[in-house]
């Protein structure tokens, strides 16, 4: 019967063949992506603005903020107030009798290009309010002398932006008294879906675009604002966090859990009190881990340590008393003492099962990760995921999750194939990876034999062969 028949895909305790397994893996990541895409994609949706550009006008009852979704009609009533606005100011110009207004009014209107000055890095964070800048925002852009490389402004804009600034030009070091000209309303086709429910494609941009972001300088003191790391940043301080817990809890808990599955005296004095210490949740020991540690890295450190360190104990001691019997009785039949037994029998015997622990405590670790980083200071992805996910911008929160899944995932997958390496007598097949280290192993190991060949034949006799460097 053919491996690829159906009727074997459901064999009791048979292997799939590798066709059918590939097949398996891709839909298992495949069905979750496809109701994701028809839940953001489906024809339910209406379709919607997102503002990027915003104005007031006494006309509107309500004022529209950049990140807000209008349906059609809204949308169509806020942009035609603005234009009728701008109309007006223009009639009463040519006319020549010109609108009046006051310095405060204009100010505000020149603040309406901030949304883009940021996302284009014509101004930096803390001057959303800085007019004097924002005015050189203005006549720089109307001189051709930005960039629009995220944000830009449609082609009337352009013309508004070019009128105002000769308007600021012409009023010299003053400002103008006669109404400067608003930005039309600008935004983005959306879909009127729920906040949380983001598009792949736009998780995927939002991603692209934090990986971009460029390292910001250090401020005055040499510190790092937090409010400005990178996605990379925080990503690697959530590896430093993950991965110093994990070790630190590995340090401690495999030796302890070699003990206790080895001797029963290690195992009763440990075991109890590990056993009831794992029950207590690790997060209650927030307040403390900070009053010992600190508010920085230290306790989201000892987080981790306090979520994987009893777990680890009592699986390791688990694994240790799984080893077979007969090869205890064995080696002391040629006799083997108590510490050779440990040594040469029940940690080399133990170490295919101990690595496998080892692996998924590693992936109970990174489930500590998120409230470990909300401890003292939040730091890490984490940071990204309270602090935008308050402000629902659940573009960025979902990029820092998937990159958690994702590492974890990774890790998992690398060092699985590491362990059809390492113990190959515990798989069937050494496996992609397992195959390449072993062609690169036979290759190094073939090239130093042939060397030291090659040596023995080129040095005379009676001489001494010089060591290979």
């Amino acid at each position: 019967m053919s491996a690829h028949n159906p009727t074997q895909w459901f064999a009791v305790r048979k292997e799939l063949g590798k066709g059918p397994a590939a097949i398996l893996m891709a839909a298992s990541f495949l069905i979750p992506f496809s109701v994701w895409c028809i839940a953001a994609y489906g024809p339910f949706w209406d379709v919607a603005y997102e503002v990027t550009l915003s104005a007031e006008s006494p006309s509107l009852q309500v004022v529209h903020v950049p990140g807000e979704k209008l349906t059609e009609k809204p949308w169509g009533e806020f942009k035609s107030t603005i234009e009728a606005d701008n109309a007006e100011v223009l009639k009463n110009k040519e006319a020549g009798q010109p609108t009046l207004t006051t310095t405060r009014q204009n100010k505000k209107t020149l603040r309406q290009i901030t949304p883009a000055a940021l996302a284009n890095g014509w101004l930096d964070k803390g001057q959303e309010t800085d007019d004097e800048s924002i005015r050189e925002v203005w006549k720089n852009l109307a001189a051709g002398k930005l960039d629009e490389s995220d944000l830009e402004l449609s082609a009337e804009n352009l013309d508004i932006v070019k009128s105002n600034a000769a308007a600021l030009t012409a009023a010299g070091t003053e400002w103008p008294t006669e109404s400067l000209l608003k930005l039309l309303p600008q935004a983005d086709l959306k879909y009127a879906r729920p906040v949380y429910l983001i598009a792949p494609h736009e998780v995927a941009l939002s991603a692209w675009k934090s990986l971009r972001a460029k390292t910001p300088k250090p401020m005055a003191d040499g510190s790092e604002s937090s409010e400005k790391k990178t996605l990379l940043q925080r990503y690697q301080e959530s590896l430093r966090t993950i991965f110093l817990g994990f070790l630190l809890g590995a340090l401690v808990a495999v030796p302890l859990g070699i003990m206790a599955g080895t001797y029963d005296f290690c195992s009763k004095l440990f075991e109890p009190f590990v056993d009831f210490f794992r029950y207590m949740p690790a997060p209650a020991f927030g307040v403390v881990l900070m009053a010992v540690f600190g508010l920085e890295l230290g306790p989201k450190i000892m987080l981790v340590f306090l979520g994987t360190f009893p777990h680890a104990v009592l699986m390791v001691a688990n694994t240790t008393r799984q080893l077979e019997k007969p090869l205890l009785e064995a080696a002391q039949t040629l006799g083997a003492n108590q510490r050779q037994l440990v040594r040469r029998v029940v940690i080399p015997g133990i170490m295919p099962n101990l690595y496998n622990d080892l692996r998924i405590l590693l992936g109970w670790a990174w489930t500590w990760l998120v409230i470990a980083e909300l401890m003292g200071f939040k730091s890490g992805l984490t940071e990204i995921i309270d602090t935008r996910g308050r402000r629902f911008q659940f573009e960025y929160v979902y990029p820092a999750i998937l990159l958690i899944g994702i590492s974890g995932f990774i890790t998992d997958q690398i060092l699985s194939a590491l362990s059809r390496v390492f113990f190959p007598w515990t798989h069937s097949s050494p496996g992609l990876l397992g195959r390449f280290l072993g062609w690169l192993t036979n290759g190094i190991r073939g090239t130093l034999t042939s060397l030291t060949n090659n040596r023995e034949i080129l040095t005379p006799k009676g001489s001494v062969a010089e060591p290979l460097p």
